[in-house]
This record gives structure tokens, sequence and C-alpha cells, in this order.
């Protein structure tokens, strides 16, 4: 999953949300040098990566796309989810998602000295753009794969992201909505957990 994803699964406790949202720049055991509450995040985070890179249904959605980004596949994948999720956002959040990305940022620029310089930099990159509002239209999903394509290593094709998604919309809008509601389930069983310290 994606940030948006990412930040959804973590509900309103802050520092769960923290730890959830600078997941991908803590690398191996450095997590136990944060407080309690953010280590529990972090661990929410890798887990909910684990848990969609290993399902059999996001497996087809980027077996389904294998042709175009090859190894890229699975990034690409995880903006397609959070595309689903903003363009079905009322499904899932009382919240407006211009409402919610507001109290998002509201809720984390406070804290930005605590974040890894990676997760500040994207925060200031995702606040500046509005990319969260943006994975709601299929063009706001495109811009945002066109701009990692620029940044990556290697030749990843993700500015095609926009046409792939439109290639095959309603295949992957099934996947979406067949694999979600299973990770939310995933997600509230292991957020007690891992609060337990499980």
């Amino acid at each position: 999953m994606n940030y948006l994803a990412h930040l959804y699964l973590s509900g309103d406790v802050e520092d769960l949300v923290i730890g959830n949202f600078i997941g991908d720049t803590v690398r191996g055991d450095q997590y136990k040098r944060l407080k309690p509450a953010v280590q529990a995040g972090v661990r929410l985070h890798r887990e909910i990566d684990r848990f969609t890179d290993t399902h059999d249904t996001v497996r087809r959605s980027k077996k389904r796309m294998w042709h175009v980004f090859g190894r890229y596949s699975s990034v690409v994948a995880d903006i397609f989810l959070d595309h689903f999720l903003a363009r079905d956002w009322d499904t899932y959040h009382p919240q407006s998602l211009e409402a919610y990305a507001g109290s998002v940022e509201s809720m984390l620029r406070p804290r930005l000295a605590e974040f890894p310089e990676r997760s500040r930099r994207f925060f200031d990159y995702m606040t500046q753009n509005r990319v969260l509002l943006s994975y709601a239209s299929i063009i706001g999903t495109g811009k945002v794969l066109t701009q990692m394509a620029q940044r990556a290593r290697f030749e990843s094709h993700m500015e095609h992201g926009a046409a792939e998604l439109s290639r095959c919309y309603e295949a992957y809008r099934q996947d979406f909505r067949s694999f979600f509601p299973e990770l939310c389930t995933f997600v509230q069983t292991r957020q007690i957990e891992i609060t337990q310290g499980k």
C-alpha cells in the first residue's frame, strides 16, 4: 500500500500515524530507538506491506501490469490501490478527502523534527503538491507515477501508469474491492496485538 492507505489504516492515534508514515525510511531495527507507540506504527507499516505483497489478489494485479512495468509493478500496484481508496473515500471515512488531508498535515507538521530526512522531504512534497488529493483521479494518479518515473534508478515506464490504469480499470477496481476489506480486517487485529506488545 502507498501513503494514503497507510495513513488511513493507522486510525487517529498520532504516534501510530507517525510510525506508519515514516515506515519506509526506517531501516532494520532502527525503529527500536523510537518511542514505543511510534515503534508500533513502524511495525504496523511493515505488516501491512507484507500482507499486501503476498496477497493473491495483489499478485494478480501485478501480473496483469508486469508487461509494462516489470520490477516496478509492485510500486505501481500500490499507487493504483491508493487511487481506488481515494476514489471511494466517502465509503471509508466520514471526512472528505480534502479535510482528511488537511487534518493529517496538521497532525504531522509539529512532529517533523522527529522524522528521518527522507520522510521530511516527502512530507513537503506531499503537502505542496496535494498528493493525497491527486490520487482520486486517473490524471492525478498518472502525474504521481510520472514524477516517480523521473526519480527511478532504472527505466520503469511508470509514466505510462495512467494509460495502464485506464486500460484495465474495472479489473483493477475489482481487485481493490476484493482485497481492501481483507486488509482492513487484518490491520484491526494486528493493531490491537502490536499495541499490546505482541
